[in-house]
């Protein structure tokens, strides 16, 4: 096993399906997730929404429904207990960096079971229904760094890159409309097809909208590791 293989196991961003929740009784009075007090909107166009969820130790949002299927993206530890009515709360441990999904269509309340504050990211497809991808996902080459698949659904697909210092990936065309999110602080310089060159400069947690079409390059100019996760839109 190669040693790039075995960092990124350990470091990677990584995938889980959450377990099931069943429709909360009374859903008829819960929320839309957008007018849930906790649940503060960032970015939304016709293909996705996304939301930031901060709760302290041991509070809970109000019920609300996850109507489409949606990720979610933690920075930090924590233990989110799924509350609905009449049943037992499904526990979801998440480390710093994870990125899990749900299919959605169900009503429910979150509460942080930790310590520490949670702070994390929740992005939900809008066209749930615009069909599967033509393309393989990544399929690009790239040099002191690795990649990781994370999920497929039909309209949202992620996948996770580790970019070492000087690590960077040949140029490939982007596809798909895409949301980058930064798992950790970033500095990297993006190199077109014709030669021109910018800097993208995140810090954990951002996020950033590429509309599809573009051939590019990355390289991280940072002196530490860097993760990054894309999502694609059909």
């Amino acid at each position: 096993m190669s040693r790039v293989y075995c960092v990124w196991m350990l470091l990677c961003v990584s995938f889980l399906f959450a377990p099931p929740v069943q429709p909360q009784e009374g859903s008829a009075r819960a929320l839309e997730i957008a007018s849930e007090p906790h649940h503060n909107l960032l970015f939304q166009n016709d293909e996705v929404r996304v939301f930031r969820l901060k709760l302290q130790p041991d509070q809970v949002t109000l019920p609300h429904r996850h109507e489409a299927f949606y990720a979610y993206f933690s920075l930090h530890p924590a233990t989110i207990a799924n509350e609905v009515r009449g049943r037992q709360p499904v526990l979801t441990q998440l480390d710093a960096g994870e990125l899990h999904t749900s299919k959605g269509g169900f009503t429910v309340a979150e509460r942080n079971n930790s310590s520490e504050a949670a702070d994390l990211l929740v992005i939900e497809s809008i066209n749930a229904e615009s069909g599967s991808f033509s393309t393989p996902m990544g399929g690009f080459h790239y040099h002191n760094a690795a990649f990781s698949e994370l999920f497929e659904s039909q309209a949202m697909r992620g996948y996770g890159l580790m970019l070492f210092p000087g690590g960077q990936t040949e140029s490939y065309q982007e596809n798909y409309d895409r949301l980058l999110i930064a798992g950790t602080d970033l500095k990297i310089l993006d190199t077109t097809a014709g030669g021109s060159k910018s800097n993208l400069e995140m810090k954990a947690g951002e996020v950033r909208w590429v509309p599809r079409g573009s051939t590019h390059s990355m390289t991280n100019l940072g002196d530490s590791i860097v993760t990054l996760i894309t999502l694609e839109f059909n």
